[in-house]
This record gives C-alpha cells, structure tokens and sequence, in this order.
C-alpha cells in the first residue's frame, strides 16, 4: 500500500507542477499561492504527497487544548481524465483512507476534505459508511456550472441564450470598456468598493485585506486576472479569474446596478473566458449556484447569482460539498459544540473577519 509522506523543498518548489499532474488537471485551491493566502489566514500549510496518490494541499490549524485539525481545500483530486470526470464515492473511500491514517498518525483530531465527488443518496450513504459526516461549506462551489471552453469563440458563445450573446455584442456596441488591469491598491479598492455594494445586505464579506492579498497574489504568481467594466472613465464592474492547468474560474464578481449598460457582466464573463483559454483553461468553473433542486428557490442565498450564470448553461453540477472525519471522536465533539463558535466569535472581534 501506498505510503504518504510531507513533500521535500524540492518539490514544494515546483507544487504547482506536481497538483497539474492530475488527470484533471488540477484545483486552484491545492496550489501554492492558495497555501500563501491562507498562510497570512493563520494557517499552516502542509504539502503531501505518496505514490499513486495527487498532491495534496493540506491547511492545519492548531486548536488550544485539542489539538490540529487538517482541512483539505478542493481536494483531494478525484479527476480520473482530463475533462474532469470524477471516481466514485466507493474508489474515493480508499483514497481517503490513506490520508486518514497519515492524519491520525500526525496527532489530527478532524480532517476535512472537499472531494469533487458527485452528490447522490448512494454517495452520501457510502460516505458515511466510511465514518464522513457533512460539514458547513468553506468554498463557493458545492453546486456550480463548468463551461468547455475547449472550442473557438463561437462555439463557446453557441452555448450561451441567444439573449445572453445579444446583449454581449450591444455592449461592445455602446462602447462598454472591459479592462485586464494590474491589481494595485487603487484597482483593489475599486473591485472591493463594487463588492462591497453588490454585498450590501445580501451575504457577509471577508475583509478587505484578505481580498487584496488575494487579488495580488495570485495575479503576481500568474493564477489570476483582475478585470475592470467601465461606463466613460466610471468604473461600474469588476471581476477576478483564476487559473491552473486546465481549469480557469470566475472567482469574484460585483457591479454598480444603477449605472449598468445593458449586458455587461456577460461581456465580462466573456474576458473572463478569453483569458483563461489564452492560460490553456478548456473549462471554466462559474464558481457556485444554488443546488440543481433549488434553481427556482428566490430565498437560496445564491438564488440571484444562479440567475445570472444560468443565461451562460442550465447544466448544473452538484457535489458532496465539505466533509467531516472524527479521528479523535471526543475531541470533535467538544470543537463541535464549543471550541468552533468560540473561534469564529474570536475572529469576528479581532480581525473583523467571518471566518476563522
């Protein structure tokens, strides 16, 4: 059986290359920069690998009087081919094992993992078989849309409502300005201003720290894309992309409504689109819908959003989302009914942030 192991300097050095290898292609979410980003979040990045098992980025937190707990973000990679068909819960089972008992032998009390596992009752039941409970989501895209990329400009756009590529070319038509800007401090506090008002009374956001650490980082590691609309010289819509091997993803997205012209933030998705195919992307993550039951659902938080990407495909993907493994059963227990909402209330006071 295979034996797990933590990555050596040199391979940590060339991580991005090693998460790429998977038949998939690789998440975003395992790469180096992501580790950076969260490195700043108070977290301990562990990088592992093993033969016959993908790179795998591991978060650590140290919890007083607990222990560690490892949350594996976007992973671990469950790709099988390159168009990103994922194993069954059953082959994931023994996969995640093997990290399982890495974690147990390194003293972990909870491991999480985000496996891009198709969700079904026979998935869940598998699952849980195996001792994984669901947990409270961490990234955006439980439920998502992914759009091949792979053909021309035309055939990409064949995929969209015919209202949706409209609108797309009355932008162009009225002069909309779509712009591949440098993320500096002027270009991220625009793109948080207009995240900020988009957020305003719908969904909490993380400080604006985190978003320019974000923001900047991954575009200087060569990830990321931050784009800017603008009406005349006002800037009224940002987004930012990322990208790693075959996938690009629409990461952050925000407008100011009131001074909109018509088909904008499709024009920017398109931008979006041609750059992460410049990057060698043949698919692109819309990062995050309602779940495929709840499409119709106008009190789903993400009910607004899904409209927007819906005009982009209907088909929706749904995954198993976040699970939770107790390696150390009385200890989950306390973190669960106690030592999370003490974490959480500590962040909130003193960085201002929703999560920990």
């Amino acid at each position: 059986m295979a034996q797990l192991r933590f990555a050596t300097a040199e391979e940590i050095g060339r991580w991005d290359e090693l998460v790429e290898l998977a038949p998939g292609g690789g998440e975003i979410w395992q790469s180096s920069v992501y580790a950076e980003v969260k490195r700043h979040q108070r977290y301990t990045p562990r990088f592992i690998v093993g033969e016959g098992f993908p790179a795998t980025l591991v978060l650590e937190k140290r919890i007083p009087l607990l222990g560690k707990f490892w949350y594996v973000p976007g992973g671990p990679d469950v790709s099988v081919d390159a168009q990103g068909t994922p194993m069954s819960a059953t082959e994931y089972v023994a996969r995640g094992k093997l990290l399982a008992d890495f974690a147990s032998a390194e003293g972990v009390f909870l491991l999480k993992v985000e496996p891009r596992l198709l969700a079904s009752d026979e998935a869940f039941a598998t699952l849980a078989t195996a001792g994984y409970k669901p947990g409270a989501h961490v990234l955006p895209h439980v439920s998502t849309i992914v759009l091949d990329i792979s053909g021309d400009e035309d055939a990409i756009m064949a995929g969209f409502s015919a209202s949706t590529r409209t609108k797309i070319r009355k932008a162009d038509r009225e002069g909309f300005d779509v712009r591949r800007v440098e993320a500096t401090e002027e270009n991220c506090q625009i793109m948080f201003e207009l995240l900020s008002g988009t957020a305003e009374e719908k969904f909490e956001l993380r400080p604006y720290e985190y978003f320019r650490d974000f923001w900047q980082q991954f575009q200087a590691a060569g990830h990321g894309q931050l784009v800017l609309g603008y009406d005349g010289d006002v800037p009224v819509a940002g987004m930012f992309a990322t990208h790693l091997g075959l996938t690009s993803g629409y990461k952050d997205g925000a407008s100011a409504k009131a001074k909109l012209p018509t088909g904008a933030m499709y024009r920017m998705q398109l931008e979006l689109i041609r750059w992460g195919k410049e990057q060698g992307a043949t698919r692109h993550d819309l990062i995050g819908t309602p779940p495929s039951n709840k499409l119709d659902d106008k009190s789903h938080r993400l009910f607004g959003v899904g409209q927007y990407k819906l005009r982009l495909s209907k088909d929706v993907t749904d995954f198993v989302g976040t699970l939770d493994l107790a390696l150390r059963p009385r200890k989950v227990m306390l973190w669960n009914t106690v030592g999370d909402r003490i974490a959480r209330r500590h962040t909130l006071a003193i960085r201002k942030d929703v999560f920990y």
